[in-house]
């Protein structure tokens, strides 16, 4: 039998991969990869630039990925911060941190994400244990993406992974 704590009960299970809401913006179904792994969430941007006075920060959301480029946004703001991204193989990396208004399952909040350049990635977002804290419980083994479908749609030719070999996900 599983001991599991009464606040279990309000979280929400989620699969290895989610579809995300950007509700402050209206973009939708954006293919979110969820890593238990990492501390931090990180969506892709580009063109991150930071005024002169250093007070304010803009980037284009989602601008230029393969997926999900078509729905970039400019945002401009004066909420981020400066953080250090420690890989798994313990390189360093100086990002920006931001706060966005997201929607995931039935759970809309305020979520902090570094601005990454994902574009080698399938997915443009990746949820940490940060955001995944308090909120939801991981069963790896359901996700309401199809590594493979997504590849196919959207004409991504990344490296062939482990996933594409699953019968479950063929």
């Amino acid at each position: 039998i599983i001991n599991m704590a009464k606040s279990s009960f309000r979280k929400i299970v989620i699969g290895r991969a989610e579809l995300l809401h950007f509700t402050g913006y209206d973009i939708a179904d954006i293919p979110a990869k969820i890593d238990t792994g990492a501390y931090r969430s990180a969506v892709h941007a580009s063109n991150i630039k930071l005024t002169n006075d250093n007070k304010t920060l803009s980037f284009k959301l989602l601008g230029g990925h393969p997926v999900c480029g078509t729905l970039a946004t400019t945002i401009e703001t004066d909420n981020f911060n400066e953080v250090w991204i420690s890989n798994s193989f313990g390189h360093r990396e100086k990002r920006y941190e931001v706060k966005l208004r997201v929607k995931l399952g039935p759970k809309v909040f305020i979520a902090t994400f570094t601005l990454a350049d994902r574009s080698k990635k399938i997915y443009p977002i990746l949820l940490g244990r940060k955001m995944l804290s308090g909120r939801f419980l991981v069963d790896t083994s359901i996700s309401d993406i199809n590594r493979v479908e997504l590849k196919k749609t959207y004409n991504i030719e990344f490296p062939k992974d482990e996933e594409e070999g699953r019968p479950e996900e063929l």
